[in-house]
């Protein structure tokens, strides 16, 4: 999410007849941003990606949001290009994504054993699970799961269910914690123009 201070024509006229001073007011309006975004990104972590919006899994998406300045005047919230969560920063947006299988007939989903208490997944796919099998549930969906003992009365683990799609919708955590930031960006701004004693 870019955030950015838009120069109407009043302000630039301001800052035009402040001569030097103008200059150093869009410096204070700069730094005041950049320490705005850093506050708005903390504000995301700490209120929408510590287990309320988005389960945390491995906390690497956690970790990967920043606030940081593109530009004079120009900052921005979000995951940086080419981050180790590429795949996956969209979460943290409204956008609504459909994911089909590429070359099977149904998703493999981890589910119940399948997963660690953290939500990640013990297994890539059945096909590293040894002595693994397919059924059908009540409902006629299909599972896959591994027996826990040797006999025919042991319970079932149950690892993977199986889909044709799955629809999943972003947290949009991004906008609510920058929206709820901007006061904080505001003040941030406000004081740093104070500073400059202009």
């Amino acid at each position: 999410m870019k955030l950015s201070i838009e120069m109407g024509s009043g302000f630039q006229k301001v800052v035009s007849d402040l001569g030097k001073a103008g200059g150093k007011v869009i410096d204070a309006c700069s730094r005041g941003l950049a320490k705005g975004v850093k506050f708005a990104a903390n504000k995301v972590i700490s209120e929408h990606l510590t287990g309320q919006d988005l389960a945390t899994r491995s906390g690497n998406l956690k970790r990967a949001v920043d606030g940081w300045m593109a530009g004079q005047l120009d900052g921005v919230v979000g995951v940086r290009e080419q981050s180790a969560v590429d795949k996956y920063k969209w979460l943290l947006g409204t956008d609504q994504y459909t994911i089909t299988p590429k070359k099977s007939k149904f998703l493999a989903i981890p589910i119940a054993d399948g997963l660690t208490s953290a939500g990640v997944a013990r297994y890539s796919s059945p096909r590293e699970v040894e002595g693994g099998f397919f059924f059908k549930g009540k409902s006629g969906g299909l599972f896959f799961g591994v027996q826990s003992g040797k006999t025919k009365r042991s319970k079932i683990n149950v690892l993977f269910t199986f889909v044709k799609s799955v629809t999943v919708t972003g947290s949009g955590a991004l906008a609510a914690g920058v929206l709820e930031s901007a006061d904080n960006i505001t003040e941030s701004i406000s004081d740093e123009i104070a500073r400059e004693n202009i």
